[in-house]
């Protein structure tokens, strides 16, 4: 199952990742395309969706990674990304999450990834800088949906 699901994102991250570049409002004057991803991110009953250990864990490295980062320039922001992208890939190899809760997890990814590939391959600095800050936005989103 991990396999399948492991083959399901990646595919899913290529596919949305080619979308995601496609209508990149690099200015950064909107943020149109990370609320139409996560607008289907609902919470259980009025609460935050339980996460399995791993899930908790490595959403907390990776919170952790982003934050004690430098984002000084694009060199260390690119950085920044290849790390978060071999964090996501431990995320995802690992999970054994089912239910509700995993479909939300999905919803949530379905920004999240294509904006952490967009960081590890920005070619200047202010798309960097404009990944980073929706990274940012997407850490906050998690935290209000998800335990």
């Amino acid at each position: 199952m991990k396999k399948s699901i492991s083959i399901i994102l990646i595919s899913f991250s290529i596919f949305s990742f080619g979308a995601h570049a496609a209508n990149d409002d690099s200015h950064g004057h909107s943020n149109h395309n990370a609320e139409a991803a996560t607008s289907g991110l609902n919470l259980n009953n009025g609460d935050r969706w339980e996460m399995d250990d791993h899930t908790r864990k490595m959403s907390s490295k990776m919170e952790e990674t982003f934050f004690s980062a430098d984002h000084s320039n694009q060199t260390s922001l690119n950085a920044l990304g290849n790390h978060l992208e071999a964090q996501l890939g431990e995320l995802i190899s690992g999970c054994t999450m089912s239910g509700e809760a995993h479909n939300q997890l999905h919803l949530f990814l379905t920004d999240y990834v294509p904006t952490i590939q967009s960081l590890a391959k920005a070619e200047d600095y202010d798309t960097a800088r404009n990944s980073a800050i929706k990274l940012k936005q997407s850490l906050e989103n998690y935290k209000k949906h998800f335990k």
